[in-house]
């Protein structure tokens, strides 16, 4: 979201997607949860000891793990432009590139997220045009029209921007791609939006206080050409399915772990979680419920799905809190859009959310088998879910523990 004409004093709260601009940072954000007696629907039948406790919460937040995923947005350009009549320039600007999170609602590639993560595949040509071109005229012209007065320097440089052949000479390129978490060598699928609302605007809010009309609701629904994915469950509503106080896990991939100086790319496709509860129901200018969180979250967390104690999810991390300034996040004060806004959406395309995949099958196997103490049964599952969508690292990484927590059970491979 941007906030043109806008100065940063007056901002009061920024979305939670990851953007790079023109080589510069621009931050959005946030959302949340809670830890001890996560998802604890299953009783173990082997010991139970603090390590077995950690054990069970472990496979539980495994098991939804894989029905998140990554999402790239792109906008790039190249631009002919003309300085003067014998002066042209071919220029590519730096791109618009923004990370988000997502969440499987559907196992034939439906997926939700927040309307902002992918707002710059919806903006109009027309406004990527006039930003590419001012940078790219700033690159070309820019140098040469500094031996004029100010005044004369302006208005060439209005006058080149307005020139209707240099606007014709951008090309736009627009990508928005689904990464699963499947490892360094991620697999990216092409995507497409089905449905959008948009983000709050605080420029488009009536000014007479009443709710905007169309709605600004932050959700969008997309679709990647793919079969029998993990999927999350989805909660019925979040105002049934949460309390004041409650425990909640948020899962997604915040760009400050993701674009890390100090990390390894091979752990770029890794989800991260945070916890935190329910610290209180807001009304936000939509006249919606939203629930606020004391979880810390970060740009990029955009669209991230927040669960319960019952391993549904219930809202979306969307927009934290800052100073007044615009320049400092404060955290413990963040704010999810519920699950609701996607339910409608889906709704109105004709897609009801879906847990029924032959991966979601064996993987939901998998984990009852490891809780309740078969880990024979337990391998077995998850090796068929490992071939059914192969090189998921969650996956992978369970194959692994359950093998060697068979091992030092003694237990027969």
């Amino acid at each position: 979201m941007r906030y043109e004409g806008r100065s940063e004093k007056e901002r009061a709260g920024r979305f939670c997607r990851g953007q790079w601009r023109r080589g510069g940072a621009i931050v959005f954000i946030g959302m949340l949860l809670g830890v001890t007696g996560v998802f604890p629907h299953v009783a173990p039948a082997a010991e139970s000891t603090p390590d077995r406790h950690e054990q069970i919460v472990a496979a539980r937040i495994a098991q939804i793990l894989p029905g998140v995923v990554g999402i790239m947005v792109e906008v790039k350009a190249e631009v002919t432009v003309r300085c003067g009549p014998n002066d042209t320039y071919a220029v590519k600007p730096d791109g618009d590139r923004e990370n988000g999170t997502g969440f499987i609602i559907h196992p034939d590639g439906w997926i939700a997220t927040n309307g902002h993560v992918v707002m710059a595949i919806q903006r109009p040509d027309e406004d990527h045009v006039t930003d590419f071109l001012a940078a790219a005229a700033q690159t070309a012209c820019g140098p040469g029209l500094k031996k004029l007065p100010e005044k004369q320097r302006k208005a060439r440089m209005t006058a080149i921007l307005k020139d209707p052949e240099n606007r014709k000479g951008v090309t736009l390129t627009r990508t928005l791609d689904v990464y699963l978490p499947t490892g360094e060598a991620r697999q990216g699928y092409a995507a497409t939006i089905k449905a959008f609302s948009p983000p709050i605007d605080p420029d488009l809010l009536p000014k007479d206080g009443s709710k905007p009309n169309p709605p600004m609701l932050d959700a969008a629904i997309i679709k990647i050409e793919a079969k029998d994915l993990p999927t999350v469950r989805l909660a019925s509503s979040a105002s049934h399915a949460v309390a004041l106080g409650q425990q909640l896990v948020i899962v997604g991939y915040p760009g400050v772990v993701v674009w890390h100086d100090f990390l390894s790319k091979k752990s770029r496709a890794e989800a991260t979680i945070t916890f935190g509860r329910v610290s209180a129901f807001r009304m936000d200018v939509n006249e919606r419920w939203i629930l606020q969180t004391d979880a810390p979250i970060s740009w990029g967390n955009s669209g991230g799905p927040a669960f319960n104690i019952r391993g549904e999810v219930v809202a979306l991390a969307t927009f934290i809190s800052t100073s007044l300034e615009g320049d400092q996040a404060i955290q413990g004060f963040n704010f999810l859009i519920p699950i609701d806004s996607i339910h409608a959406q889906a709704k109105q395309l004709g897609v009801t959310p879906s847990t029924d995949s032959p991966f979601t099958r064996e993987w939901d196997r998998a984990v009852e088998a490891f809780i309740e103490g078969r880990s024979k049964e337990a391998i077995a599952h998850a090796e068929a879910a490992d071939k059914l969508v192969p090189g998921l690292i969650d996956v992978q990484r369970a194959i692994v523990r359950f093998r060697k927590l068979q091992e030092l059970r003694g237990e027969k491979p």
